[in-house]
């Protein structure tokens, strides 16, 4: 009696000489290349099988043995619920490595992230030692970038740090569950559930964290929202000409929500001027019934998202207590509004050393900065 090892994940995967696949039109498809060979703690990864001598040869000749050789290697383990079968015993990724079964719980991506790895999902950690080039996604538990990120998408389950920094061209989404630190950020969109730090300037980004937000350089442009704090230490705002907003006090999921709802039902008003100005000018009796319908269809998703609207702006003002506040030793522009809670505050003259905070219903601007 002959034994053959039945794989569960292709033992010849080599992640250096990918090939891309054709997607459902026929199309080769260079994004998603399958970097990685996923597995999960408890996953079967082989199987011991009885064969008969004379079937020996239809099997690969490498798994087959007169008697079961284990080719166990680290985070791998004889199931104790089926002695044939090898399982893993943390997640990672799986492979062969001196002749053993191993599961890595650690992916090193030694290259940049780019046409060469395409997308890559990982269910640990992964440490990319190069850049993540535009158009790209990466998906892991916790994430460190040693290079930069461009136009790309970055999600943790854990927390991020980039060393390098962002470069977003207004196409880099850039979200964890925990903490995010980034070197420096520019024209991008960043989500931490839970803090945010930035060591140099972020400059024309979307930024939103549940708790505390720290910028260590200059804060310019764009918008940024924490429920509880916004740091800047250097500068904050641009001047007259740059509108820096920044929102404080509310959960920053339900703000990403809300600012969505304003961007769609904006783009709806947007379609309903011009089927407006297609059907003045129409002649056609036809195209104007068309358009018509086309109109009644736009309404009722305006009435939709702003019904949906209505139900975030109801939760956000329950959840306010009025505690956050933004605090700038540095220098503060002109052209800067801070909003915490239902209170408003715009920057008419060039202050320095000072914070926002909420008191007697109003935001007051006071200082110094720091209480000593």
């Amino acid at each position: 009696m002959l034994y053959y090892l039945k794989h569960y994940f292709d033992p010849d995967f080599d992640y250096q000489n990918l090939k891309p696949k054709l997607n459902e039109k026929g199309q080769a498809d260079h994004f998603n290349l399958d970097y990685v060979q996923n597995v999960r703690k408890g996953d079967v990864l082989a199987e011991w099988q009885e064969i008969s001598e004379g079937d020996a040869s239809k099997y690969d000749e490498r798994f087959v043995s007169d008697k079961k050789k284990w080719p166990l290697g680290p985070n791998v383990a004889v199931n104790p619920k089926n002695k044939d079968q090898i399982i893993a015993t943390a997640d990672g990724y799986v492979f062969y490595f001196q002749d053993k079964i191993a599961v890595k719980t650690v992916l090193n991506v030694r290259r940049d992230v780019d046409f060469h790895t395409g997308n890559i999902y990982f269910v640990g950690d992964m440490i990319v030692h190069g850049n993540v080039r535009s158009g790209f996604k990466i998906k892991a538990k916790n994430i460190r970038i040693k290079g930069n990120v461009e136009g790309a998408k970055i999600f943790a389950k854990g927390s991020l740090v980039i060393e390098g920094g962002i470069k977003g061209a207004g196409e880099a989404e850039i979200r964890a569950q925990g903490n995010v630190k980034v070197s420096f950020c520019e024209k991008a969109s960043l989500r931490a559930g839970e803090k945010l730090l930035i060591e140099g300037s972020a400059l024309h980004s979307q930024l939103f964290c549940k708790k505390i937000l720290i910028v260590n350089g200059r804060l310019q442009g764009g918008i940024a929202t924490s429920g509880n704090l916004i740091y800047v230490k250097e500068q904050l705002g641009g001047g007259m000409g740059v509108k820096t907003e920044l929102v404080l006090g509310y959960d920053s999921d339900l703000l990403q929500i809300n600012f969505a709802l304003e961007k769609k039902i904006g783009e709806l008003y947007k379609q309903v001027h011009n089927l407006t100005l297609k059907i003045e000018r129409e002649q056609n009796k036809q195209l104007i019934n068309n358009f018509q319908q086309d109109m009644k269809r736009l309404e009722k998703k305006i009435k939709i998202l702003r019904k949906a609207r209505k139900k975030v702006h109801e939760i956000l003002n329950d959840e306010f207590k009025g505690k956050a506040k933004v605090i700038c030793p540095g220098k503060i522009r002109p052209g800067v509004e801070v909003s915490i809670g239902p209170y408003y505050y715009k920057v008419d003259d060039f202050l320095e050393n000072g914070k926002f905070v909420v008191e007697n219903d109003d935001i007051v601007f006071k200082q110094p900065a720091l209480d000593k």
